[in-house]
């Protein structure tokens, strides 16, 4: 041990019969023995304090990851519990918007029952205006409004419109052309006009020969005296013509002759005497149109 690490230690003796005090000097174990214990319980409670501060931290660290589970977990499942809740709410909201569109959807059919309704009930009321006097017994056998029918008794419907072939077998009956006209408006009706193709198959099937080839059923077809033009007598628009194939005639009125061909009108004198059809509008309007 180098003699800078000593340490020395004075000490006094007191004596009754020395006069002074005797001073001894003696060494004692240098500072590395001495102090050296010391120094390694000091590393050691180092030691132990670090490695207790790691473990706590670690058991901290331990705790709060735990902690940090068990509020995701939480998480996780109440997630999984409002998505679970959105699902079903949409799922109902998906009902729900299937229900109403299937309500719009019979309401929509119901407004169209309705327009169709109106129409049919202007459509009738229309045609009742027409009337000076309503056949009210002839079109409802008890006066009631949905026990009436669309058209008089013998007359046949077609569409929107009624038809009546005066088809009587005897001479008297016939009427010429004007005649024809006077008769069908003592009914509140016209004599026939066709605009159609489908119309006029119609007439042509309920139509008989009778008498010869020449006699037919008077139609509202006349040419215009001033004009020269062909024109139905109740005002519309001749937009469809079936003329048979036939010489010249200056005659001015039109009929119809009984004929398994469309093309069956024929130019007669207006004095002549024939059957004829009227024609007058149904008093309900068909869905079809």
């Amino acid at each position: 041990m180098a003699e800078e690490d000593l340490n020395y230690v004075t000490v006094k003796f007191k004596s009754h019969n020395r006069p002074s005090d005797e001073v001894i000097y003696e060494d004692v174990r240098g500072s590395l023995e001495t102090w050296g214990p010391h120094l390694n319980v000091q590393d050691n409670l180092g030691k132990v304090s670090l490695h207790t501060s790691i473990k706590m931290a670690s058991a901290g660290l331990g705790i709060i990851c735990i902690i940090l589970m068990s509020v995701i977990i939480t998480l996780a499942l109440h997630i999984n519990d409002v998505v679970a809740e959105r699902r079903q709410e949409n799922a109902n909201l998906t009902d729900e918007n299937q229900q109403l569109f299937a309500q719009v959807s019979q309401l929509r059919g119901r407004v169209k029952e309705l327009a169709r309704e109106r129409d049919s009930l202007n459509w009738t009321m229309g045609v009742i205006l027409k009337y000076d006097s309503f056949p009210v017994k002839k079109h409802c056998s008890e006066k009631v409004l949905t026990l009436c029918e669309p058209c008089m008794q013998g007359w046949l419907w077609f569409r929107s419109k009624c038809y009546l072939f005066l088809d009587t077998p005897y001479y008297q009956g016939w009427k010429t052309w004007k005649g024809s006209v006077e008769a069908c408006r003592e009914m509140d009706a016209d004599l026939v006009g066709i605009d159609s193709q489908e119309e006029q198959e119609f007439v042509t099937n309920h139509t008989k020969f009778y008498n010869d080839n020449r006699h037919g059923y008077w139609m509202g077809l006349r040419k215009d005296d001033n004009t020269d033009q062909w024109m139905w007598h109740h005002g519309g628009n001749l937009t469809v013509t079936f003329w048979r194939t036939q010489y010249y005639s200056r005659t001015n009125c039109a009929l119809i002759l009984p004929s398994d061909s469309l093309a069956n009108w024929s130019k007669e004198s207006c004095e002549m005497k024939n059957r004829y059809v009227c024609q007058t509008s149904a008093l309900f309007k068909p869905d079809l149109e």
